[in-house]
């Protein structure tokens, strides 16, 4: 009887001690981006314009409207300054910068238009490297 209550002890202390599972950060995707996009067909133009905004762009061709929303952003990372490392050669000294890395300028964007026609949002596309979205 004494073995049991030693390991069910031995249990409950172990199990106190159990890491949680970290949750996972959620990543953005096109397949949402394309979701919340297709949310919009058959809303009215002025519905989008007052959650999107004013478009930045619309023109027309055949009869149907079109607007696009431009989303662009640059990013900077900063480089890594080098070491330096001296050699004495006779008696001159000569120092050379050793490793480091340049400064990196990333360029994010996305360009979504919508078409529409008699006022709704019949279809839209998009095109860039960030046209993405978290789970609608």
């Amino acid at each position: 009887m004494k073995k049991i209550h030693v390991l069910f002890f031995a249990l409950a202390v172990l199990g106190g001690c159990a890491t949680p599972t970290p949750t996972p950060t959620p990543t953005p995707t096109t397949a949402n981006y394309e979701k919340i996009i297709d949310s919009w067909l058959g809303a009215s133009e002025i519905d989008l314009i007052r959650s999107w905004g004013p478009p930045q762009r619309s023109y027309e061709a055949g009869g149907t409207k079109f607007i696009a929303y431009i989303d662009s952003r640059n990013v900077q990372i900063d480089g890594i300054a080098p070491s330096y490392q001296t050699s004495i050669i006779g008696n001159t000294a000569y120092t050379e910068p050793v490793g480091g890395t340049s400064s990196l300028n990333l360029s994010f964007s996305c360009e979504t238009t919508f078409e529409i026609s008699n006022g709704r949002i019949v279809g839209w596309r998009y095109q860039g490297n960030n046209c993405k979205a978290l789970e609608p």
